[in-house]
């Protein structure tokens, strides 16, 4: 399976990089389970770290990483107060106290992501079709968001959409994934995913994922393989 981005999305976006990471799930760990210690230290804590990195409720839409997405999403055609990037949605989250539990693994790299100011996703890899590219929408494209029901989005350009063969995995680049290639219960190899639109400021993609790396081995996951594609290197095989 290849990884890729699409000439016009570099040529908007000449900083934009994915970074990449496929693993093993430990058994028990795709499950709605919540009961991984390691994981419930990280969120206990989370509120405290951000305020440590200069971030409140009141700051966070001043903060460039944050402040950059909004911008992304406005080129996208979209209102970046009603359609906040996936980092946005959770550091809002996490000052309301409104804490998720979905499973060890999601929770992991959901935690990882607000850390790091970096938004983060995950496919289950048996569930994507062919390669999967970074790129703009096709006028008329359906998306089936997860945790909306049976609800279906139109799509069109200027959205960014991941798309796999058969469908779109991930909607305004990284707002949400589908629920026809989530990670759940009976996932045993995922692909996560790092989003980059330009220079951040606080880490680097390659910080992410070696951030990612080491909290999911810590849970008990292997890490396979990891990457990064950008401009001068647009495709990359993670299978």
């Amino acid at each position: 399976m290849k990884l890729s981005i699409d000439k016009k999305i570099t040529q908007d976006f000449p900083d934009a990089k994915i970074g990449w990471l496929r693993a093993r799930i430990a058994d028990g760990a795709g499950a709605a389970r919540g009961r991984n210690v390691r994981i419930a230290e990280m969120k206990k804590k989370l509120e405290a770290n951000l305020n440590d990195m200069g971030i409140s409720a009141d700051t966070l839409t001043l903060h460039p990483d944050v402040r950059r997405w909004r911008e992304t999403y406005s080129k996208m055609g979209v209102k970046p107060s009603k359609y906040r990037c996936s980092l946005e949605a959770l550091l809002r989250r996490i000052f309301k106290g409104d804490i998720w539990s979905v499973s060890d693994v999601v929770d992991c790299y959901d935690c990882v992501s607000a850390l790091n100011l970096l938004p983060m996703g995950a496919h289950d890899m048996t569930k994507l079709r062919g390669d999967m590219v970074l790129r703009y929408a096709r006028e008329g494209e359906k998306f089936y968001p997860l945790g909306a029901g049976d609800s279906v989005v139109d799509c069109a350009p200027p959205q960014i959409v991941y798309a796999d063969g058969e469908k779109v995995c991930c909607w305004l680049w990284n707002y949400r994934d589908t629920r026809d290639a989530c990670v759940d219960e009976n996932t045993r190899e995922a692909l996560f995913l790092v989003d980059c639109a330009f220079e951040t400021e606080w880490r680097s993609v390659e910080d992410g994922l070696a951030a990612l790396a080491g909290e999911l081995e810590a849970i008990g996951c292997q890490v396979r393989a990891s990457g990064v594609v950008r401009a001068a290197s647009p495709a990359a095989e993670v299978e």
